[in-house]
């Protein structure tokens, strides 16, 4: 069988974009001097796809051999829409087909499957997920998966366990919660080792409904308002006691802020810990943690911060 052929135009510009995508991935850069290179790029490859280049990329939208978005059934995103989304996923590393990235409110967000191959990429790590412990809701809505996470990257040996919270239902099955368990679980790895804070997401995971017509009554605007205030502290908060405020206040049947509370909490309670350079702040924080797999963290930081203090009283 013959091969499938790219036209002249389409080998030229992919070469081009493949340039510009390892300079902005390059770790040679620094700082500020990766900002012009961002930018450069963004222009550069605004100008190379096309309506022409795009057209068989629109033909990759609603697969998933190619990438799925939350409006499949509703002839999917316009051109420029996903164009954008296009270059944001390129820029990370990621690739318009295999599923790597699916569109959601307009929004790229990587896949399971694009931060297993954003993991693959990392020199040096190997890794494995297991999943002890699936407890779903009585209701059937929600489940929560136990992961229990170990990695090796360039001889170190790490091990985490952290209790994801994911969305269910009735007819959920163990391989679909965990499914949904290992993409938050590989999301972690990668931004727990590249320092990052990148969400994830899943089309299939989106609920289709039909919207009403009619305006919010004055309770509905309230309600409305009050979970855009606890999305928008979530996502601003750059501290365990700042991201703590508004925990008391997160609606028990809100999964959907519970899941973004858990995931800022995963992040911020292990940069904390890791940022711990003496006894009296670990002390100052312990209060502040409240998940096992953290106090497991926290115990661990404190027992180095005492061996590193008896080693200096020899000294």
């Amino acid at each position: 069988m013959g091969q499938i052929a790219i036209s002249e135009q389409q080998q030229l510009v992919s070469i081009e974009m493949n340039a510009q995508i390892t300079a902005v991935l390059s770790n040679k850069m620094q700082d500020f001097q990766k900002a012009f290179v961002m930018a450069g790029a963004i222009e550069r490859i605004r100008e190379l796809l096309t309506p022409e280049v795009m057209k068989p990329i629109m033909a990759l939208q609603g697969s998933k051999l190619g990438f799925r978005t939350d409006k499949d059934k509703n002839e999917g995103y316009t051109m420029p829409e996903v164009k954008e989304c296009l270059i944001e996923s390129l820029l990370l590393g990621l690739q318009p087909y295999g599923n790597e990235w699916n569109i959601i409110g307009g929004n790229m967000y990587p896949t399971r499957e694009g931060f297993g191959s954003s993991l693959a990429k990392i020199e040096g790590l190997r890794y494995n997920i297991s999943y002890p412990k699936i407890i779903q809701s009585q209701d059937k809505l929600t489940a929560n998966v136990v992961c229990k996470i170990d990695w090796q990257l360039n001889g170190d040996s790490k091990t985490q366990t952290i209790d994801f919270p994911v969305k269910s239902n009735a007819y959920a099955t163990a391989d679909a919660l965990i499914g949904k368990a290992e993409r938050k679980s590989r999301r972690w790895l990668y931004n727990h080792i590249k320092g990052t804070d990148i969400s994830d997401g899943d089309a299939t995971d989106v609920d289709f409904s039909v919207v009403s017509s009619k305006p919010l009554n004055k309770e509905g605007i309230i309600q409305e308002k009050e979970k855009n205030r606890l999305k928008s502290h979530i996502e601003k908060a750059t501290k365990l006691s700042i991201l703590h405020q508004v925990k008391t206040l997160i609606p028990s049947d809100d999964l959907e802020i519970q899941e973004l509370y858990s995931d800022k909490e995963d992040i911020l309670a292990v940069e904390a810990i890791q940022g711990v350079q003496d006894l009296e702040t670990l002390s100052k924080l312990s209060p502040l943690i409240e998940k096992d797999e953290h106090i497991i963290m926290l115990d661990d930081k404190k027992k180095e911060l005492e061996q590193k203090a008896k080693n200096a009283k020899k000294a």
